[in-house]
């Protein structure tokens, strides 16, 4: 996976009245698309989680101080917003592999392991 940070003022308009509607509070991945202009709507949400995202390391290097800010929410305490905001054009670069899969070997008592 290659991602990288950006900012679009028309996404982010998006994004947060589409939170707002669904009153979601809390760490939510939202993903869509951003087209390139030519068709309508040029954002479309696709999909909500209540949910760290899979890019959260490319937010906290971006300068995003999410898990302060979601502790904070946690106790009770002030939310600063303006502290959730990532810089753009920081990347990150991520592999994962499955190293095996398959049926478990039968353990020398007779289970399996």
């Amino acid at each position: 996976m290659v991602a990288r940070t950006f900012h679009d003022e028309e996404a982010e308009r998006q994004v947060t009245a589409t939170l707002a509607a669904l009153r979601a509070q809390g760490p939510n991945d939202v993903q869509g698309f951003i087209t390139d202009g030519s068709s309508s709507p040029r954002v479309l949400i696709t999909e909500i989680n209540a949910r760290l995202a899979g890019g959260f390391l490319l937010s906290e290097a971006a300068g995003a101080d999410l898990v302060q800010q979601i502790l904070n929410g946690l106790f009770g305490l002030p939310v600063d917003h303006h502290r959730l905001a990532a810089k753009p054009d920081v990347y990150l670069s991520k592999y994962v592999a499955v190293l095996a899969a398959g049926v478990a070997p039968a353990h020398p008592t007779g289970g399996t392991l």
